[in-house]
């Protein structure tokens, strides 16, 4: 499987909620570097970021706009929605859509994610989610 198959895969087990098959995807060793915690993340915490994401937005998919792989190297720029359906870090849910552009950067080996460094606007997302005063 190349890097893009697996990208393509990751993110539609993301969508499926298929949290066995994102597990079965990490190696041992997996890192995620993300802008929601202050250092990177284990592959056990990482799953559970996904689950209480999942579980915060409702009907969250993702729209793979770009992929660009090299080596073991895949970048993803892509899209996430869902909506705000359950407390989040102390805010209240609203019920409303969100709209989360991001960038993906995945080390994979051998059909294993070893490395990601994932990138999106902190500040827009809590913006949305009413955390944060809209800029005037």
């Amino acid at each position: 499987m190349t890097p893009k198959e697996f990208a393509a895969k990751w993110f539609g087990n993301l969508d499926s909620r298929n949290y066995d098959g994102l597990k079965s995807m990490l190696s041992s060793s997996h890192q995620f570097d993300n802008p929601m915690t202050p250092q990177p993340v284990d592959g056990t915490m990482h799953l559970g970021l996904v689950q209480q994401m999942n579980a915060t937005f409702t009907e969250g998919k993702h729209v793979i706009d770009q992929m660009i792989g090299e080596g073991d190297w895949v970048t993803v720029r892509a899209t996430w929605s869902g909506k705000f359906t359950s407390e989040f870090n102390g805010l209240k849910p609203t019920g409303k859509a969100v709209v989360l552009p991001f960038t993906d950067i995945m080390h994979v080996v051998n059909g294993q994610l070893i490395e990601e460094y994932m990138r999106f606007d902190m500040q827009a997302f809590m913006q949305q989610l009413g955390g944060m005063q809209q800029p005037s």
